[in-house]
């Protein structure tokens, strides 16, 4: 397992100061996983991404491995400067992230892998569940919804009470 000080990845995120080896793919083959890892370094913190049909900014996906410290993408920045102390060594993993409109609320899926060799089995997989991924109803539509499916109450009748009165 590689470890590295944590300033030695504060300055390479800071700066975006790593490797990235970008590629665009009209679909996703087993050659584009091989490209994918051909061009990913696991022992220095680096990006190698895809990006199919014109990435997850064009309606596409973008599958991307990392060698990170924690399981977010590398340009999350603020977050690596809140978790990172700059004196401690930190063991950096690689991360599978797909990107897709359709994988998630939050467009992203991540996971940690311990070797390359499931590597098209699990952006098969990622595939999968974006076939069947069925989109969230957008919170306003909730509302209008949830509005016109509930019963009204019937108004409460009002009671009148007689006060005592002392003799």
């Amino acid at each position: 397992m590689t470890e590295i000080l944590g300033q030695t990845i504060l300055d390479l995120i800071d700066g975006q100061n790593y490797a990235v080896t970008s590629f665009p793919a009209d679909k996703y083959t087993q050659a584009v996983a091989d490209t994918l890892e051909g061009n990913f370094d696991p022992t220095q913190i680096n990006r190698s991404e895809v990006q199919i049909a014109g990435g997850v900014e064009g309606g596409g996906q973008t599958i991307s491995l990392e060698l990170a410290p924690y399981i977010l993408p590398l340009r999350y920045k603020n977050e690596y400067r809140k978790l990172i102390h700059p004196d401690a060594q930190l063991p950096v993993h690689t991360y599978l992230i797909f990107e897709s409109e359709k994988i998630s609320n939050s467009k992203m899926k991540i996971v940690q892998l311990d070797d390359l060799t499931q590597l098209n089995d699990q952006i098969e997989a990622f595939f999968e569940i974006e076939k069947n991924w069925v989109a969230p109803v957008p919170k306003e539509e909730e509302k209008d919804t949830a509005a016109e499916t509930k019963p009204k109450k019937a108004a409460a009748k009002k009671t009148t009470r007689k006060k005592a009165t002392k003799k």
